[in-house]
């Protein structure tokens, strides 16, 4: 992950820049979700462990304004769900209608025993009112190959989702990556419907990220 010191500068350039950052945190989210919460599921149905970083500035439910870091690890036909209500200080109700959230992710593929290249084939799937998403609720696919296979980190041993909201928390994860071995950026727009579906588009399409890399 993008989490050394020179990454942390590149970051605050960031979100000046474009009110959108870098990456993730110190404690791994607890995966309970509410019923009628705002939900964002991501699934690997790659054969290979997959890490996606995801980096948004959102304001919350008392117009506070914060970059939020999300650093996933999920293996093969693995999910974690990452409860955006509750993120943002909604509790159970699912965010307003209109609600839209731009996101900057970074992606790379992890095994028990590093070499070799792989594919990434990730959903991304949003949803309200329900526990689970329901039929209209469909997936967004997100391919791209070859991507080179790196070491798993010896204390990732099943799917987790970290979250940061502060540099101090973002720091803390530090030891899980480097920048060269999250290779794959993009960029998607997640917008919640006024019944709830959740639209999410892709705004960049998955591309190697040399020139940010180059940069940590």
């Amino acid at each position: 992950m993008r989490k050394n010191l020179g990454l942390l500068a590149v970051l605050a350039v960031v979100i000046v820049v474009v009110a959108v950052s870098g990456c993730s945190n110190n404690n791994a989210l607890n995966n309970t979700t509410n019923d009628k919460s705002t939900k964002l599921a991501l699934t690997n149905n790659g054969t290979t462990w997959l890490q996606v970083d995801l980096v948004a500035n959102v304001t919350a439910k008392n117009g506070t304004n914060m970059t939020v870091y999300a650093e996933a690890f999920m293996k093969p036909n693995g999910t974690v769900t990452i409860d955006l209500s509750q993120l943002l200080g909604y509790g159970n109700e699912k965010l307003p209608a209109g609600t839209t959230i731009r996101v900057q992710s970074w992606k790379g593929l992890f095994n028990t025993a590093a070499g070799g290249e792989g594919a990434i084939n990730l959903n991304l799937q949003g949803w309200s009112n329900t526990l689970k998403p329901g039929a209209n609720d469909k997936p967004t696919n997100i391919n791209f190959s070859p991507v080179p296979i790196y070491q798993l980190p010896a204390n990732i041993n099943d799917n987790v989702v970290f979250i940061a909201t502060t540099p101090e928390e973002l720091a803390k994860i530090a030891p899980h990556d480097t920048a060269e071995q999250e290779p794959v950026f993009e960029e998607e727009l997640i917008t919640v419907n006024a019944d709830g579906t959740v639209s999410i588009t892709l705004i960049t399409p998955p591309e190697l990220c040399r020139a940010i890399s180059s940069m940590v």
